[in-house]
């Protein structure tokens, strides 16, 4: 099938004549903001935290299911545990 540049630019919602496409300009800001935004290094990590956070939601399911609390719990060991 044969497109026209006309034809694509029309559809696309392109600039006509070659110029920087009204898409293509906010595209290529969002990235440059998003590049010199984004963190050069993650943040560290902190098992001890996470684990306690992983036990408070098997505390607060426990009594709607017990097997998956005890899984979460086992779960929240071994993070811990693989921290030190």
């Amino acid at each position: 099938m044969h497109y026209t540049t006309t034809a694509l630019n029309r559809h696309a919602n392109l600039a006509a004549h070659g110029g920087p496409s009204p898409v293509g300009a906010w595209l290529k800001a969002t990235l440059q903001r998003l590049m010199t935004s984004a963190p050069r290094k993650p943040a560290p990590r902190d098992p001890v935290r996470e684990a306690a956070e992983v036990r408070s939601l098997a505390e607060s399911i426990r009594g709607h299911d017990p097997r998956f609390a005890a899984d979460l719990f086992a779960a929240a060991d071994r993070h811990e545990a693989l921290g030190q």
